[in-house]
């Protein structure tokens, strides 16, 4: 018989789920200090975020604010992120996405310093899992400047990366939007260092045609990616 969870259960999990990935992004250097944030939708009307001005690795149930799809807070006096602007926008575009989460890479933040694109496919994994992720253009953290900067590739791609800023990345749970987070810092580590070595040498075009013609067939991958040019 399939265990049906209760709403305090589901509740409990969120939070559980919160906590951990946020100590695994600080683990893994994907933020440091209080940077970063992390959002799991809860219903069509509100939100569960991180507070702002926390430390990801030391989340405990204190420091998670529930809020609107205004970004009002619903029931807690804290502070939520500064960016949860930014995670409103993706919920309220994408139906299909329950978590988001917002990260320092600093892989993917040197290539972005370096002016280098991540529409060039190098590898097969990163060909399935991330397509073509844009370049939002810089826009001033905290602002509602962010939000517009990306709100052109939410319906087209769940990986986004925000210039000097660092990545936006989305799933139907956090551990999906995670997943995407790690491959993507993964990659632009092996670009970067490979750069050193030498001249990278891209995937050719037919190969990257076949490794598409997988995703959904065999791996089942059917969230949207943007098309290499």
């Amino acid at each position: 018989m399939r265990k049906i969870l209760r709403p305090a259960t589901i509740m409990y999990q969120i939070k559980q789920d919160l906590i951990n990935f946020g100590k695994r992004m600080y683990d893994r250097g994907l933020i440091a200090a209080t940077e970063g944030n992390l959002s799991h939708r809860l219903d069509g009307d509100t939100v569960i975020t991180t507070r702002s001005g926390v430390c990801k690795g030391d989340l405990s149930d204190n420091d998670l604010v529930v809020v609107d799809m205004k970004g009002n807070i619903t029931r807690s006096k804290l502070k939520p992120s500064t960016e949860i602007l930014m995670h409103l926008e993706v919920y309220k575009k994408r139906n299909d996405i329950q978590a988001v989460i917002h990260a320092h890479p600093p892989f993917v933040l040197a290539l972005t310093l370096a002016g280098l694109s991540f529409s060039t496919p190098y590898l097969p994994e990163s060909v399935l899992l991330l397509g073509a992720v844009p370049v939002a253009p810089y826009a001033r953290p905290s602002t509602p400047q962010v939000p517009a900067s990306l709100s052109e590739y939410i319906q087209h791609t769940d990986i986004i990366v925000l210039r000097r800023h660092g990545s936006l990345t989305m799933g139907r749970n956090l551990e999906e939007a995670f997943h995407k987070l790690e491959i993507l810092e993964q990659t632009a580590k092996i670009i970067w260092l490979s750069r050193q070595a030498g001249s990278p040498e891209r995937l050719s075009r037919e190969e990257v045609e076949e490794i598409l013609a997988l995703r959904k067939k065999t791996y089942g991958l059917d969230y949207p990616i943007l098309p290499f040019q």
